[in-house]
């Protein structure tokens, strides 16, 4: 490829389409406003999920042409705690996700970076892309959901523990990841964004009840905040190609956009190659997406005693299998989805840019 390619942004989406494209012969070069890589992020603990297909994460990233596998811990089993006090321990028999770090370091990000630079993507950093960059990998630009979260070194036995209780965090849920001495405390929410603070101090204070005074040091404060909408596609009028967050794409239901991302990386390399694949943009973006405008609307319709009963069955069943039928895009799923899109739909103008077909009702 004689011209040269420029991404705009040098996160999780544009460094793995950098790497992607790299690897076919194109010339690449990255655009990072940070220097040192890792993006927003400062190491905390985020997850690569395995409950939305059947095929491994991992065997998926390897057919999108990443060769080696990223630094990845697999995850058989979790604990979650309902509203009413009770405890229940959820199992897989293969990984329903695979834990991975977010920062400069020992992370994702670190693992795209070295993998670019090897590939001969130039890297250039402190500084905002050239106006007319070709992709757009720039990340979240409205604040659809928030997290805050507290990064920290604990003697805490390694502990994946998830707490479902709307009076404690209404619409969203709180998380306490620890594995190897190292932790993130967190509080994720999508509406009410207000009371997180107090959702905050709530959840601290619950896993501090069943976990006990374990240390927390080095503690680093850290938000987070979600981008979601729907794509017509990855490509604007202008021929600029879109990726991740940019492009809107993130699974509305627990936020969890990493898989996605690296779905639209492969996609706009393609089309910039002169490959795209309308059908697989459709099949493994826009389908799933949708199936979890559905769901989101069922969790936040879920009451207090409906998510001990959610803990109930997640526990006695295989929970990767269970999480895979709960986000199939059956056609029930399709229905409820195009009904709460027009029930949420924004009325009053979209703030997410040209590709936005669909997005959320604001809170003001």
């Amino acid at each position: 490829m004689e011209r040269e390619i420029v991404i705009a942004g040098g996160g999780l989406s544009g460094l793995a389409t950098a790497v992607l494209l790299a690897r076919r012969g194109a010339r690449v070069r990255v655009y990072d406003r940070r220097r040192g890589g890792g993006g927003r992020f400062a190491g905390g603990w985020q997850v690569l999920e395995n409950g939305s297909t059947r095929q491994d994460a991992l065997a998926e990233l390897a057919e999108l042409g990443f060769e080696q596998p990223p630094p990845v811990i697999p995850m058989y089993s979790a604990l979650f705690l309902d509203p009413f006090g009770g405890r229940h321990q959820v199992r897989s028999r293969e990984p329903y996700t695979y834990f991975i770090r977010r920062g400069p370091e020992a992370s994702l990000d670190s693992w795209l970076r070295e993998q670019a630079l090897a590939a001969g993507v130039e890297l250039v950093e402190g500084g905002s892309a050239p106006a007319g960059a070709d992709v757009a990998a720039t990340g979240p630009r409205v604040a659809d959901g928030v997290a805050r979260e507290l990064i920290f070194a604990s003697d805490l036995p390694d502990t994946i523990a998830v707490l479902f209780d709307p009076a404690v965090a209404p619409t969203g849920y709180a998380y306490l990841f620890c594995l190897a001495g190292h932790a993130t405390f967190g509080v994720a929410q999508v509406r009410k964004l207000a009371s997180l603070p107090a959702a905050e101090e709530r959840a601290w204070a619950v896993f501090r009840r069943e976990f006990g005074e374990f240390a927390v040091e080095n503690r680093r404060r850290r938000g987070q905040f979600m981008n979601f909408f729907v794509p017509r596609s990855l490509l604007d009028g202008q021929g600029r190609h879109y990726v991740g967050e940019a492009a809107g794409v993130q699974d509305f239901l627990y936020g969890l956009g990493n898989r996605l991302a690296l779905r639209t990386a492969a996609l706009a390399a393609d089309s910039l190659l002169g490959e795209w694949d309308e059908g697989r943009f459709r099949r493994t973006v826009l389908r799933p997406m949708a199936a979890t405008v559905a769901l989101r609307a069922l969790y936040e319709a879920t009451p207090r005693c409906g998510w001990r009963t959610f803990c109930k069955v997640a526990s006695r069943r295989d929970f990767r299998d269970f999480l895979i039928r709960l986000q199939r895009p059956r056609p029930a799923v399709r229905a409820l989805s195009a009904l709460v899109r027009v029930m949420w739909r924004e009325r009053r103008g979209c703030r997410h840019g040209p590709l936005c077909t669909w997005c959320r009702r604001a809170v003001r």
